[in-house]
């Protein structure tokens, strides 16, 4: 029997926003897709494509205008509240500025425990093992849990946003832009490891890249953004 799709969207529209001021931002166009489980997509195209507009609508940080968006077998085009919290365990969104995503208010540990504590999930104790045991497996050296983002490398940084992404073990990871500001010794590294960390745990990984090299060493399938639709790569 066929595995239904983990992710299926069905004409997908979001308009251009008129008050960006990147003019070349294009709006999106009928976008249909279907992610299996463990599936690993990138979505390549250049600055200003709409990829960030395609990966936030994907992640339900800004729903489309039109269209539907079925997770798990559920539509969740509309979902809000309670409801997109919960859904958050099982759909993760990366993107934006390595440092900027991060707290600023927060050290390292508070970073990587919040997912845990916003969802209620574990003891104190169970929380902060579960940090120690991140760090570890992302390579945080653990004398950095003190500090905060500020004191970090951009490398770093974005270490510790993919692991803590991965704390509450989600089935879906949509990243935008996970290494266009990073320096080029520390982007294979990490492409790397996070493509192994999703085989190991079964997470499909949505991924967006103006870096065609990239796309097609690090995603199972390539996928193109083009005026506003999607496109065979």
């Amino acid at each position: 029997m066929p595995v239904p799709p983990l992710l299926q969207v069905t004409d997908l529209y979001q308009p251009a926003n008129a008050r960006d001021a990147r003019p070349s931002r294009a709006a999106l166009e009928s976008i249909s897709l279907e992610v299996a489980p463990g599936e690993h997509v990138a979505i390549l195209g250049p600055r200003g494509s709409g990829k960030t507009s395609l990966a936030r609508a994907l992640a339900l940080i800004e729903p489309p205008k039109r269209g539907r968006i079925v997770f798990e077998g559920q539509d969740v085009s509309r979902a809000g509240g309670g409801r997109l919290r919960g859904l958050r365990r099982r759909l993760q969104f990366l993107g934006g500025h390595p440092r900027h995503t991060l707290s600023p208010r927060l050290n390292i540990e508070h970073v990587l425990a919040e997912p845990l504590q916003v969802q209620g999930l574990g003891s104190p104790p169970e929380r902060q093992a579960r940090v120690r045991a991140a760090a570890a497996a992302w390579q945080i050296n653990a004398y950095l849990l003190a500090e905060r983002a500020s004191a970090l490398s951009l490398g770093l940084c974005q270490r510790v946003a993919v692991a803590r992404a991965f704390m509450l073990e989600p089935k879906l990871l949509v990243c935008d832009e996970l290494v266009e500001r990073l320096e080029p010794a520390a982007v294979g590294p990490l492409l790397r490891q996070l493509a192994e960390a999703c085989r190991a745990s079964g997470t499909a990984w949505l991924w967006t890249t103006s870096d065609p090299a990239l796309a097609h060493a690090f995603a199972s399938r390539v996928l193109r953004l083009e005026n506003g639709r999607l496109l065979p790569a």
